[in-house]
């Protein structure tokens, strides 16, 4: 994964994003060093440069927190998250926070489905309940 977006960042960062390329690059399907550009993308591949400085000016005045750094391998890696969020991190690297706050955000979401699961399956053991006495009065009738 080459960018470590949050979840509270993600709207506004891809609101930013102008272009395929941009979107890509927030997705975490492009590189942000350019290396996986081929053929006249390659060729012109200043245009793309200027493409990731400006999508990155965009994101520091929006006011969400933007970082470069180096992750395994040393790949370039670009972390968003809100100020707040790095504000909360307080001294840790900004990559290490940001992952923090995504798996925060991936248990929560799953421990929602969980319970959604919970109270459906709830809802049809009570339903499973009631049907005999549904079935009498549907007959009575």
């Amino acid at each position: 994964m080459f960018t470590l977006l949050t979840p509270k960042a993600r709207d506004t960062a891809l609101d930013l994003a102008r272009g395929d390329y941009q979107l890509s690059l927030l997705r975490g399907s492009a590189s942000w060093a350019g290396s996986d550009l081929k053929g006249a993308a390659a060729r012109s591949g200043r245009s793309y440069a200027d493409s990731r400085e400006s999508l990155l000016a965009r994101l520091a005045e929006a006011g969400l927190y933007v970082e470069r750094t180096k992750g395994e391998r040393g790949r370039t890696v670009v972390v968003i998250m809100t100020a707040a969020e790095r504000r909360r991190s307080k001294d840790r690297p900004a990559a290490e926070a940001a992952a923090s706050v995504i798996e925060k955000a991936k248990k929560a979401k799953a421990a929602a489905e969980r319970k959604a699961a919970r109270e459906k399956a709830r809802a049809e053991r009570d339903l499973a309940a009631d049907l005999p006495a549904l079935e009498v009065i549907a007959h009575a009738r």
